[in-house]
């Protein structure tokens, strides 16, 4: 036996068996990773990333509770006591409750408050564009159950006085009244005469009231101008009627079919009309060439004191007659509705805003006109008013007699 092995057995030892081999050492100064891995590549030992055991998109720690797949970041946290959003606060999104001061059904949006449980006087609708007048609020004008618009449907200016529908389509009216109200029937559409105005109602037929107000043409209506003694309509069959005073064939309207009607709210009393063809034919009174229509194709028409402009189908405006404040003197561009003074007239662009020329009394169609964006404009003698697309009226120019004080 050699030597080292005897001394070996001396001493009560042995050699490792030929079944251990260097690589499966399993004591801890072999390759056990389970103890001691200092291997430098791919660690396989780390332990997994956290798990979204709850399966709603957002693992922790960023959700702060995943048994629930209704708590994590960006949830919704409405009325049930638990931090759904886990930002640290619970009910946030609590419904929104709006005061009603007008009492017309629709809560006021600056008024927003949360609340679990429903505040006091409130309500939870918030789209009222008006919460001082019961009468303006959001309406659907054509019964189809989506909201087209809020607050004022329409208006139209006199000569000292403005007459406006509101979400009831009920008529109100402001300044030179002469004390005389309005029926109290809605209007599908509404004009203001030299002082009187007329409405269409619901049923077609037209209703007139003012200190000069003439029995209306009888019949069914879709359009309606008026004079100052004397009234207008387009039937619905698109022929003329007029009633009232004739001293200068005012009334005297001629034949055909017309889709838009307009006549001066002066004593020399003009209309002018728009036939179905795109033509315009005037009649009344004419010292200055203002029934004198000029060809071409039109889609609208203001009567004027003594002058007339219209809007032709490439949304250029055409003017005729007296031009001594250059009121017929219109500005060059497209536009896409027409409204004529006395001495002065406005049209509105594409985008809403308002360009004024000719007479220009207390800066009414210059230094005073609102900026902003607009569906329509009345000019009256000595004040101006304006609808704006989110359904509010304003108001410009001498207020003697209240005029420029929308109700």
């Amino acid at each position: 036996m050699p030597l080292r092995l005897l001394l070996l057995a001396a001493l009560g030892l042995s050699l490792p068996a030929c079944a251990d081999k260097a690589g499966d050492d399993t004591s801890a100064t072999g390759d056990d990773t389970a103890v001691d891995d200092t291997d430098t590549g791919t660690d396989t030992d780390t332990a997994d990333p956290a798990e979204d055991l709850d399966g709603d998109g957002v693992a922790p720690p960023d959700d702060c509770d995943d048994a629930d797949p209704d708590v994590h970041p960006g949830a919704t946290d409405g009325c049930d006591a638990i931090d759904n959003d886990c930002d640290g606060a619970t009910d946030e999104d609590a419904p929104r409750w709006h005061t009603d001061a007008d009492a017309d059904g629709y809560g006021d949006p600056s008024t927003a408050q949360a609340a679990c449980e429903t505040p006091a006087e409130t309500l939870a609708d918030g789209t009222d564009c008006d919460d001082t007048r019961a009468g303006l609020h959001p309406y659907d004008s054509d019964g189809d159950s989506a909201i087209d618009g809020c607050g004022w449907r329409g208006m139209s200016s006199g000569n000292f006085h403005t007459c406006a529908l509101d979400s009831d389509s009920l008529a109100v009216c402001w300044g030179r009244t002469w004390d005389y109200t309005p029926p109290t029937v809605p209007f599908a559409s509404i004009e203001a005469g030299a002082d009187s105005t007329c409405g269409i109602d619901a049923a077609g037929a037209l209703q007139c009231w003012g200190r000069s107000a003439q029995t209306p043409p009888s019949g069914t209506f879709v359009a309606v101008s008026v004079g100052e003694t004397y009234a207008c309509g387009i039937d619905t069959g698109g022929a003329i009627q007029c009633a009232g005073y004739d001293g200068n064939g005012q009334t005297a309207a001629p034949e055909g079919t017309y889709a838009a009607i307009s006549s001066t709210k002066s004593a020399y009393s003009h209309s002018c009309a728009v036939a179905t063809g795109g033509g315009v034919a005037c009649w009344g009174w004419d010292n200055a060439g203002q029934t004198a229509a000029p060809s071409g194709s039109f889609v609208d028409v203001g009567a004027g004191g003594a002058h007339t402009c219209a809007l032709d189908t490439s949304g250029a405006v055409q003017c005729w007659g007296d031009d001594f404040y250059g009121q017929s003197t219109p500005p060059t561009g497209s536009f896409v509705t027409l409204e004529v003074g006395l001495n002065n007239s406005c049209v509105i662009d594409s985008a809403g805003a308002l360009h004024c020329w000719g007479y220009d009394l207390k800066g009414i169609i210059s230094t005073s006109v609102p900026s902003g964006s607009f569906a329509s404009v009345g000019l009256g003698a000595e004040h101006a008013c304006a609808l704006d697309t989110d359904g509010a009226i304003q108001c410009w120019g001498k207020d003697v007699f209240g005029q420029t004080t929308v109700p």
